[in-house]
């Protein structure tokens, strides 16, 4: 793999490991500065949470703070929904525009927008 132009992060760029089996959360704690989990509600973000956390403790470490958590909500998440990520420890919401065509990311930009507000 090559990348120009270099990068300025040291040793190089955070790599973000998702996935949901043992073998993935390994993975994240031996090479990942951060974790990503794809259309989770706040409930089943704090399960993989604990997974993660227990392959952590596995490894003999603790998840430090600074340990990038970054979810994609599903396309019905809430305002409250988005503070319940915040009080998880979530780093960063990744939002599914759910379609590539102009006018439905257009509205569904919207959408996010106005839940956002609700949410700050």
């Amino acid at each position: 793999m090559r990348l120009d132009p270099k990068p300025i992060q040291k040793p190089h760029v955070p790599i973000i490991v998702g996935g949901y089996a043992d073998a993935a959360f390994d993975r994240a704690v031996r090479f990942g500065a951060g974790w990503y989990g794809f259309n989770l509600d706040p409930a089943r973000t704090k399960q993989m949470l604990d997974k993660l956390d227990a392959a952590f403790a596995k490894a003999g470490r603790k998840r430090s703070p600074s340990y990038q958590i970054v979810v994609t909500p599903p396309m019905t998440a809430t305002a409250d929904q988005a503070k319940a990520y915040a009080d998880l420890g979530v780093h960063r919401l990744i939002v599914n525009l759910g379609s590539q065509r102009p006018d439905k990311i257009d509205r569904r930009m919207t959408e996010i927008d106005q839940v956002m507000k609700r949410a700050a």
